[in-house]
């Protein structure tokens, strides 16, 4: 019996591929894979989706010559970002994610999940397959913008259902897309008491808020353990609506992952919360 090929794991889904890059029908050219792994230290080994966050307008006209040549092969003068939140202390807003080989391949993305879901789920199912991904994360940048989009995720969870995908949110209909889809976890980005990242001060502020109301609160060990990475961890972010409620986060930023940390007596007490959770 001849072996199977990652290109004839492509093809049965309609993808070309020619060893290291898979041919964009939408855009006539070839792409990467849409899902890149190991390339984000935090991520660790799994699969990353990002795309263009915020809701500012791409325009043609500003953009810097790597997001014009996306947007001409995708015949697009301009876009809105993918969150419409404008979040304080956003990490996509520093680091790499200001490269402009990162925006254009966010906006590329972004294009993508907008005008040509069908390719891109197929694309995206024929990489986890070929790649035999097990995990996958949603969104290191973004966030859901429509229902329809939300519902190719759904579709995608559903035909991969032994890969664990997880993500963050800020909008409900995202929350309830996933409410019964078993291997997805999503997290919401915001609670009751603001946002689910910020410095040690507000966490334990939001952690107590949170937990005399009766919810039940995780911290997440990456402002603390810096050798924790995402695919090793089982709890959390990936345990939400089993073991948790809420999934909080000491603020950080891709190249500083110590900015919430202002007060060591304040960074002290959340060490010894997440001591004493299961990590």
């Amino acid at each position: 019996m001849a072996r199977i090929t990652k290109k004839d794991v492509y093809a049965e889904h309609g993808i070309e591929f020619n060893g290291k890059q898979i041919y964009c029908e939408p855009l006539k050219t070839y792409v990467a894979p849409m899902l890149p792994f190991g390339t984000n230290t935090k991520v660790g080994k799994a699969g990353t989706w990002s795309m263009t966050h915020g809701d500012e307008i791409v325009n043609y006209t500003d953009a810097c010559e790597k997001v014009k040549e996306i947007m001409e092969l995708a015949n697009v003068r301009e876009i809105a970002g993918s969150c419409p939140f404008h979040c304080p202390d956003c990490y996509c807003d520093n680091g790499f994610y200001n490269y402009d080989s990162n925006k254009a391949l966010n906006l590329m993305k972004l294009i993508l999940a907008k005008f040509h879901r069908d390719w891109l789920e197929r694309a995206i199912v024929a990489q986890i397959k070929a790649d035999k991904i097990k995990q996958v994360r949603i969104h290191a940048s973004g966030d859901f913008f429509s229902l329809e989009y939300a519902q190719m995720w759904r579709r995608i969870a559903e035909t991969c259902n032994d890969v664990v995908f997880w993500t963050y949110t800020k909008v409900q209909f995202a929350l309830d897309t996933f409410q019964d889809v078993t291997n997805v976890f999503i997290v919401p980005s915001v609670t009751p008491f603001g946002f689910n990242f910020g410095t040690c001060s507000e966490l334990l502020y939001r952690y107590n808020k949170l937990t005399a109301m009766g919810y039940r609160v995780h911290i997440c060990a990456c402002g603390t353990d810096f050798e924790k990475h995402c695919s090793d961890c089982k709890h959390g972010c990936k345990a939400v609506g089993i073991e948790c409620d809420f999934v909080l986060f000491i603020k950080h930023s891709t190249n500083d992952y110590k900015a919430g940390v202002t007060d060591p007596e304040e960074f002290a007490k959340v060490c010894e919360i997440i001591k004493n959770q299961t990590n």
